[in-house]
Parts: C-alpha cells; structure tokens; sequence
C-alpha cells in the first residue's frame, strides 16, 4: 500500500512537473495523486526531496537504459537504430511518461534547481549524450557516422528527441519516424 501511494504521487508530480514547471504547489500533486498534503509529507519531507527522487529517477532509467544499447556487441548503425526505435516508443500508446521525464528535465534545467550528487550522471549510468558520443565514434571507424565532433551531434540527436516531446507535451497527434531521426546521424547506405 505504501509503495503504491508513492508511485501515485511520483507520477502526479512528474506529470504536473513536466508540464507545469517546478513552482507546482505541494497541494496541487496531492489533489493530483488523490492523497492528502499529510500524507504525502510522509512520504517526501519536502517539495524539494520528491524533485530529487524523480530527477534520481530520470537519470537512471535514461543512463541505464541508452548504455545498455551502448555497451553492447555489435555495429554501430545497429545501436543508433536500437537507440532511436527506443525513443520513439515513448509516442506509442497512451503512457506518456517517457515524455513526461524528458520534459520534466526540460524544467529541471530550465529553473537551476540544484541536482543532488545522487541523482546525478556517473560512470555507472552515464550521461545519454555521453554514451551515443561513443557509438557515434564507433560508427565514423565503421564509417556508418558521418564525420564531426561526436558529442556535439549526439547533443543534436538528443535536442531533437526533446522537441518531439515538446510537440506531444501538446497533446498534438505525433509518431516520428525512425528513419527521419537515424538521418540525424546516419549515412544514408546504412538506414
């Protein structure tokens, strides 16, 4: 019961984050959640802490996951395409929480909240931009990649992913295409 009144709190608040900004008042999630102020105070002491656990949360479904597709065998065109049909799930179905995380970092960066050292990028999960700056690498050895400073498009590849969210933030109809995104980074023998 504890576990579940959390999470109905965590994904009011990611919601209410993500499209509303940071300054979304503490009874607004509970009314969202369908809780309680008191009760979700014990659950996070404060406004701050849930931010935190959800920011701890987006770096380490986002890290894990695109290293995952980073470190393993194979070509580079192969963990680009892997990489980009992943993103481009988040626009099917009714679910939006992975555009509700991508949005919620939006605001996160956008108000210079603090990110607590916990939640933040390591070595064990690492930066999404920082893990495709690698296969990027291996792709231009490969030859798949088109030449070009490697985090620069990876940050390019990502900003892209981030505007399509925007655009379903809006509640508009979207299914991108995979091929038009491998575009981005991709020769075009190899999509």
């Amino acid at each position: 019961m504890r576990e579940t009144t959390r999470r109905k709190i965590e994904a009011a608040a990611l919601s209410l984050f993500a499209r509303k900004g940071l300054s979304v008042k503490v009874g607004e999630i509970a009314k969202a959640a369908g809780v309680s102020q008191g009760l979700l105070y014990s659950h996070y002491p404060s406004k701050d802490a849930l931010i935190a656990e959800l920011i701890r949360q987006a770096t380490d479904i986002s890290g894990r996951s695109i290293m995952e597709i980073a470190g393993c065998r194979g070509k580079a065109a192969m963990k680009i395409k892997r990489i980009t049909d992943l993103m481009c799930s988040m626009f099917v179905g009714t679910s939006p929480i992975g555009i509700d995380y991508f949005m919620f970092m939006v605001q996160v960066g956008l108000s210079g909240f603090r990110i607590p050292e916990a939640s933040q990028y390591s070595q064990d999960c690492p930066n999404p931009a920082e893990s495709l700056a690698r296969v990027i690498a291996q792709g231009q050895k490969e030859r798949s990649v088109a030449p070009g400073n490697q985090f620069r498009m990876s940050v390019v590849y990502w900003a892209a992913i981030q505007g399509l969210c925007c655009y379903a933030a809006t509640g508009a109809p979207l299914l991108p295409d995979a091929k038009t995104l491998n575009r981005i980074l991709l020769k075009e023998v190899y999509l």
